[in-house]
């Protein structure tokens, strides 16, 4: 599993240690489709909610805020953000994975980046969660644009979108689950649309999340379990 991480020493005043040690935990979780849970059967056993599982065994409480839009590009995912926050809602974990509806809508990397950065900024500027993103797979590999390919979807774009997602993950010192490194086996894709996870592709995500993010609070690794 190729995961590239930064240190996160000084990004938060509470501190990875001190998140570890509270009696609940706040994790809310930005996305799109895969976020909401689409692609498993049940969804209650979509990436994020296996996360939720996988943090609960080693801290103590942890409560979840899934706030993923199906269908949802940047600027949806950074205006729900926005609003959460808004609330004087504060996380303590926060995950993200976006970029892939971008892809495929035909968005501009000059205009997602910007959009991304901003979410970033306003994720540091009005919390101290620990924050964890993700970027976008392989595309073309997916049996949806394997069989019909589309203009939008293409190696170039989506490299490009990572390089920007890199960019801004270094910036702000956000650790990066690399998806793109990450094989695309059949089994790991829905065979209903051929392009969200299946069952084991959420577990694989959720396993990938969860082994960066319990390093930053010291914790032993946990096993996502199978189903």
């Amino acid at each position: 599993m190729a995961i590239a991480g930064f240190g996160l020493a000084g990004c938060g005043g509470r501190g990875a240690t001190g998140i570890a040690r509270q009696d609940t935990v706040l994790y809310t979780a930005l996305g799109a489709s895969d976020a909401f849970g689409v692609g498993a059967e049940p969804i209650s056993r979509g990436y994020v909610y296996r996360i939720r599982d996988g943090l609960d065994v080693r801290l103590k409480t942890v409560n979840l805020i899934n706030l993923g839009i199906p269908g949802a590009e940047i600027d949806r995912i950074a205006e729900s953000a926005r609003t959460f926050l808004q609330a004087r809602a504060r996380p303590d974990i926060v995950t993200l994975w976006t970029g892939a509806n971008d892809v495929i809508g035909g968005r501009l990397v000059a205009d997602f980046e910007p959009d991304l950065g901003n979410l970033l900024a306003r994720l540091r500027a009005d919390t101290d969660a620990v924050v964890v993103m993700a970027n976008v797979p392989d595309l073309t590999r997916l049996p949806r644009f394997r069989a019909r390919s589309a203009p939008t979807v293409t190696a170039e774009r989506v490299r490009a979108f990572n390089e920007a997602i890199g960019r801004q993950a270094a910036r702000y010192r956000v650790p990066l689950v690399d998806l793109f490194a990450q094989p695309i086996e059949t089994e790991l894709v829905s065979d209903i649309d051929g392009f969200h996870p299946s069952n084991e592709g959420h577990r694989r995500i959720a396993q990938l999340f969860l082994d960066t993010l319990l390093p930053e609070f010291g914790l032993a690794r946990v096993q996502v379990a199978g189903g």
